[in-house]
């Protein structure tokens, strides 16, 4: 799991530099009567572009903007990081129309952007970007099918999410249950799998209502299986198998600008070896899934 988590890690701290935006402190002096609402009015503007967001702590970016009143004519300047300051006149009092000529010049030039930080590597990028993200719960029931034998193997399960979001990039971890009771019989069957994986995805549309979202999956899969044995044909036993499995993820989200979402999704895992039941022979079989489920998030 450790490299899976690594490489997790890596790709989302490079989605946070590449797309994500920036988080950014705003500092702002000026007139005390006017400081509360010009700084309003700063965050908002500098909400609308989309390399930057306003934030309260955990900044990798500092803007600073301060009005002056000279000669009757008043200024806006503005200076984030080390980057030069930039300077505008308020032209017939329009303070508004300033901030946003003002911000357009000096985001496009912050050197976090177009450099980033120099002290910083891969995996402190990473993981700042992570720490920075948003937590989403969710609980999922799904349907998860299997070949095996010759026959469809189908049973329903539930699972549980963790995730963290970063720009449109999300990071999970995901424990799921798929099981049935298994009958008489002399047929191979499939009665139990138990997942524990890691998820990283990506959202097309992050900002929509509705996002459609691909992702790659990695993690742990405990298979359990109920059938004659190769010793003793007329006597049933049960056997079960871990391995390391691969997958795909691919689905949608709805209404993601409320509280509660809804999950709607596809994902088909791959074990790398074959379960093997050495002492009595019950199964022999690489064993894929794929599981068609829906869930909440909140």
């Amino acid at each position: 799991m450790r490299p899976a988590l690594l490489l997790a890690i890596l790709l989302v701290g490079g989605a946070a530099r590449a797309q994500g935006p920036t988080s950014t402190c705003v500092e702002v002096l000026g007139a005390p009567a006017e400081l509360g609402d010009l700084r309003r009015l700063v965050m908002t503007e500098l909400d609308r572009h989309p390399t930057h967001r306003a934030a309260e702590a955990d900044c990798s970016s500092f803007l600073r903007v301060e009005v002056l009143v000279l000669a009757g004519s008043q200024y806006l300047t503005g200076r984030i990081n080390t980057q030069v300051p930039h300077r505008e006149v308020v032209e017939d009092g329009d303070i508004a129309r300033a901030v946003e000529r003002m911000l357009r010049v000096v985001l496009h030039n912050d050197p976090v952007r177009l450099r980033g930080p120099r002290d910083e590597g891969w995996l402190r990028a990473g993981i700042a970007a992570l720490r920075g993200g948003r937590m989403v719960y969710g609980i999922e029931a799904f349907q998860l099918m299997a070949p095996l034998d010759g026959g469809l193997e189908s049973m329903p399960g539930l699972a549980v999410m963790v995730r963290r979001e970063v720009a449109s990039w999300h990071l999970a971890a995901r424990l799921s249950y798929a099981g049935r009771t298994a009958g008489a019989g002399p047929d191979l069957h499939l009665v139990g799998d138990l997942g524990l994986q890691l998820h990283l995805a990506w959202f097309l549309s992050p900002e929509a209502d509705t996002a459609f979202y691909l992702g790659g999956v990695a993690g742990l899969d405990h298979q359990r299986f109920e059938g004659p044995s190769a010793i003793a044909p007329d006597e049933r036993h049960s056997a079960s198998a871990t391995a390391f499995a691969l997958g795909l993820r691919l689905g949608v989200e709805l209404f993601r600008t409320t509280t509660g979402r809804l999950d709607l999704y596809a994902q088909a895992m791959a074990p790398t070896g074959a379960s093997t039941d050495e002492e009595e022979g019950v199964v022999d079989a690489w064993v894929p899934s794929v599981s068609l489920g829906a869930g909440i998030a909140f």
